[in-house]
């Protein structure tokens, strides 16, 4: 009878544990649209140092946050993410500034930051 309350302990820990990565996840991904958001408003009023910084500030909490993400997320999509920030990156300081091909690597990022935490939430389709 202690085994199995130690199980159902275990399952318990396990549950409350995931519950608060996701919501952990959410947070941190939710002030990296924030940035990445106010970027690409800033790069819609051409203000490209502005929008550089503040992506640049998003990868380095990205960055910053890289051994927990490696400890609970699945490598590639880590990898992924950081060469999209990269990419973005290099459309802001580039040289020949392209606000059409900005937003669409922007809008990429965000994408991405969002299917993060929607592979994290246990829902049926995640699970099966």
């Amino acid at each position: 009878m202690r085994r199995l309350w130690v199980s159902a302990g275990l399952v318990v820990l396990l549950a409350v544990l995931s519950g608060l990565h996701v919501w952990h996840l959410n947070g941190f991904t939710g002030q990296l649209t924030g940035l990445l958001t106010q970027a690409q408003e800033l790069a819609a009023l051409e203000d490209w140092e502005g929008a550089a910084r503040l992506t640049r500030q998003a990868k380095d909490r990205w960055t910053g946050h890289e051994s927990y993400l490696h400890i609970t997320l699945r490598h590639t999509d880590i990898d992924a993410i950081l060469v999209s920030l990269d990419e973005t990156l290099a459309f802001l300081e580039g040289g020949e500034k392209q606000p059409a091909e900005y937003a669409a690597v922007n809008a990429r990022l965000l994408a991405q930051l969002a299917l993060l935490v929607e592979a994290e939430v246990p829902t049926l389709t995640n699970i099966l």
